[in-house]
């Protein structure tokens, strides 16, 4: 230890400074104090209690959507439900509407039929009471719409009901 006047070597145990005479005081060294730390479980719990609510919001999320098949991968369950035509000029005419229903079958186009997704292609069928008739268009969900490309090169564009127009 040294003289923290003069910075005279002390030696261990002297009560005052040989080259100075001051007192020496005494030092004392402390121990570092204890760093407070949670107890792991505590995290541990704390930390499943958050990825639990996080993932009931993600499945109450998927749900709401869900409802309207909004995300849903199977095309056949996004077809389900109010789908309203749009003119060129990009406005939404509600008197040209088609619906699709789950068990397969539709209204629209001025007719009722059966619909079914084949090879990525919409295929509509329509009885008649002497003959039948089978429509088919290439299509492609953009966002709420959904874009019936017919063989002639014409694309209808129809949105969804419920979504934003």
């Amino acid at each position: 230890m040294y003289c923290k006047y003069c910075g005279k070597k002390l030696d261990d145990g002297a009560s005052f400074c040989t080259g100075c005479g001051k007192p020496v005081q005494k030092q004392i060294r402390m121990s570092e104090p204890e760093k407070y730390h949670k107890k792991p479980k505590k995290i541990f719990i704390r930390n499943v209690v958050i990825a639990v609510v996080l993932v009931a919001i993600v499945c109450v999320i998927i749900g709401i959507f869900n409802k309207s098949g909004a995300i849903s991968l199977d095309p056949e369950k996004r077809l389900v439900g109010t789908w309203y035509e749009v003119d060129d000029d990009g406005s939404v005419d509600y008197d040209e509407d088609i619906q699709f229903f789950s068990d397969g079958t539709f209204i629209g186009f001025g007719e009722d039929g059966t619909y079914s997704v084949v090879d990525g292609q919409l295929v509509f069928r329509f009885q008649w009471a002497v003959s039948s008739f089978v429509y088919v268009y290439d299509f492609d969900f953009q966002g709420n719409e959904l874009h019936l490309f017919e063989e002639d090169g014409d694309e209808k564009i129809l949105q969804k009901e419920g979504t934003l127009f």
